[in-house]
């Protein structure tokens, strides 16, 4: 009966040792196997911070490219303008490619300061023989020499223009071109309003700027 007694109690100490060294090398493979899940937890933030690092600096790069697009574009449709006003400026100038730009310049001032209609028919026939006589001295010909009838219809329609145009005699040519095209273009009277009312405000401040007045807006 000792014996038994004494059998049991090793038995039981034998269970008790192999379950704790049991549950001991569980815990540690645990130990060893917990740095290495958190070392894959952390390439994997790694990575995923790179890739959104990367995902940023794309959407940078495709803004910045937008950016330069726009301006391009931007920049493109101002040359177009530019070119479009001056061959304009042009076409209004009998005989404007047997002049240098700065005779064409020059041509529009004058014309300009001229105050009554018949002044500037006048003007406008002496360009004409001038330019003829240009012409037939380079051995070229001029097409389109518009009769004295056509040139005093074009003055007064021009006449009705100055009246309506705030400012008319303080604005360049290219100006006048620029502001008939916006008002072209608006959508609504609101906006043909506001393109209006902030021309004049333009007008009053450059009329200040050379000393002369304007009459008040109608």
């Amino acid at each position: 009966m000792g014996m038994r007694k004494e059998w049991v109690a090793v038995a039981a100490a034998g269970i008790v040792t192999v379950t704790a060294a049991g549950a001991f090398a569980q815990g540690q493979q645990q130990e060893r196997g917990r740095p290495q899940d958190q070392s894959r937890q952390t390439d994997m933030d790694r990575a995923q911070d790179r890739d959104r690092m990367m995902d940023r600096d794309l959407d940078r790069t495709q803004d910045r490219d937008r950016d330069m697009t726009r301006d391009q574009m931007r920049d493109h449709d101002r040359d177009v303008d530019r070119d479009r006003l001056r061959q304009q400026d042009r076409d209004r100038i009998y005989a404007s490619d047997l002049m240098t730009d700065q005779e064409r310049t020059t041509y529009q001032n004058q014309l300009r300061a001229l105050r009554t209609e018949k002044e500037r028919v006048e003007f406008r026939l002496q360009h004409q023989k001038e330019m003829q006589e240009r012409a037939k001295q380079r051995g070229v010909k001029v097409a389109g020499t518009p009769k004295r009838s056509q040139i005093e219809d074009q003055e007064r329609a021009r006449q009705r223009e100055r009246e309506q145009i705030y400012g008319y005699s303080l604005m360049s040519q290219a100006e006048l071109d620029q502001h008939r095209e916006q008002l072209r273009l608006a959508k609504t009277d609101l906006q043909r309003e506001q393109i209006r009312t902030e021309h004049q405000n333009t007008m009053q401040e450059r009329a200040r700027e050379r000393g002369v007045t304007l009459p008040a807006p109608k």
